[in-house]
């Protein structure tokens, strides 16, 4: 035990004052605060558009002159309607004639605009064509449409010997809140999202640093000096509890940075499309689970990339040899990930996803954060996740102390792992 915390101790001090660490640790918190300080960019700019009556204070701050024109009183009151609509705009009563002559007017000066009812020859409903100098510029269109169409709408009912309390009943707009009869909400859902992202980050990127640690002492040699005073056995897992340890301080510095940017930055209240962002997904359970499955995982994979590590002579042959584990890691990423976001959970192949050691990491800790999971299912997902590594630790350990110390070509895995030690 003493040769683990030793080098276990050497490797963390090794890693954490590495450049590559602080950078990474830097860049992920900033762009934790970036999407944390969205919601408060875009609640400023929706501030004025959050009911009928603020987009219609927004429109009737238009100042500017526009000519209405409806030479055949398509839409009778028309011109009082927009007038009512847009309260700072003078509305003037134009005529087709002269309708050149406005477009003159109007490509000189971008407060001026125009809008000409047109009788449809395809349809009973008039048309209506808005003319401004450009898209920036001009009386708004969805305002006059609405205007107009309600105008138009009245005095139809009106000529149908319709109530005018009737008429006004029909202007009204009825509101909606969302309810889910299931678990999951926005919350969860982004959160769960950005938790199985994250810790693929962490066991792809901590998984690399046990190979890189490992292969860059072989080259150099330092390995034949660490064999000697310790076990190979004790190396690897060494090594992979030094990078461990890293990765769970760095994961606990990107958990408590978004909490407080979240505190800082999100608004109270704030919602996105009609659903409020919180963090009740959390909870204390779901926090300790989703650490064991960080924890699990990244053992899980860490001591197949120490294999990687030990297997090669150079540098430069690295990343082939981690080919294997990186195309198991991403394909049971994907399988997790999206297993976990198509459905309440309900189908045998999710029911099997969920149980298979490479990819209940990626699966379970967006299904903890997003419904509640049966208790025999996490507790037999972490069983065969405790199982399959320690039967690949076993593996592993005679892999790599048969390749540890071998140099020039390539030992096969067979070969490796039939080696006598």
């Amino acid at each position: 035990m003493k040769q683990i915390g030793i080098i276990m101790q050497y490797t963390f001090n090794d890693a954490i004052r590495k450049k590559a660490f602080k950078i990474s640790t830097i860049i992920v918190v900033l762009l934790i605060a970036l999407l944390c300080a969205l919601p408060r960019v875009i609640a400023s700019f929706d501030d004025g558009d959050n009911s009928a009556e603020e987009e219609q204070t927004a429109a009737a701050s238009y100042a500017g002159k526009c000519y209405y024109i409806d030479d055949q009183n398509l839409i009778p009151g028309g011109a009082e309607a927009l007038q009512s609509y847009f309260t700072n705009t003078e509305i003037l009563t134009g005529s087709g004639e002269s309708l050149d002559q406005y477009k003159d007017e109007i490509g000189e000066d971008g407060t001026v605009s125009a809008i000409v009812i047109t009788k449809s020859e395809t349809s009973a409903v008039p048309g209506i064509q808005i003319i401004t100098k450009d898209f920036m510029s001009g009386i708004s269109g969805d305002g006059a449409a609405e205007a107009l169409t309600e105008a138009y709408v009245s005095d139809l009912l009106t000529a149908q010997g319709v109530a005018p309390e009737t008429i006004e009943l029909t202007k009204t707009k009825l509101t909606y809140e969302s309810q889910m009869a299931g678990s999951m909400n926005l919350s969860g859902y982004i959160m769960g999202i950005l938790v199985t992202v994250l810790i693929f980050y962490a066991i792809y990127y901590y998984g690399y640093g046990v190979s890189m640690s490992i292969a860059t002492e072989k080259t150099s040699r330092v390995m034949e000096t660490l064999v000697v005073s310790a076990k190979p056995s004790h190396i690897l897992i060494g090594k992979c509890l030094g990078m461990g340890l890293l990765g769970i301080c760095q994961f606990v510095i990107v958990l408590l940075s978004g909490v407080l940017f979240y505190k800082l930055f999100i608004p109270e209240n704030f919602a996105l499309m009609g659903m409020p962002l919180t963090l009740d997904a959390f909870t204390y359970k779901s926090a300790i689970l989703i650490g064991v499955y960080f924890l699990l995982g990244y053992a899980l994979y860490a001591v197949l990339n120490a294999v990687c590590g030990a297997s090669v002579s150079k540098i430069e042959d690295l990343n082939s040899a981690m080919m294997p584990v990186m195309l198991v890691a991403m394909l049971s990423f994907f399988i997790g990930y999206f297993t976990a976001i198509s459905g309440s959970g309900s189908s045998l192949f999710q029911k099997i996803a969920m149980y298979v050691p490479f990819c209940s990491p990626f699966i379970l800790p967006f299904r903890l954060l997003n419904g509640d999971v049966a208790a025999l299912d996490i507790t037999i997902s972490i069983a065969l996740l405790i199982a399959a590594i320690i039967i690949i630790t076993i593996i592993s350990i005679r892999i790599y102390s048969a390749s540890v110390l071998h140099y020039g070509k390539r030992m096969k895995w067979k070969e490796m792992y039939k080696t006598k030690i």
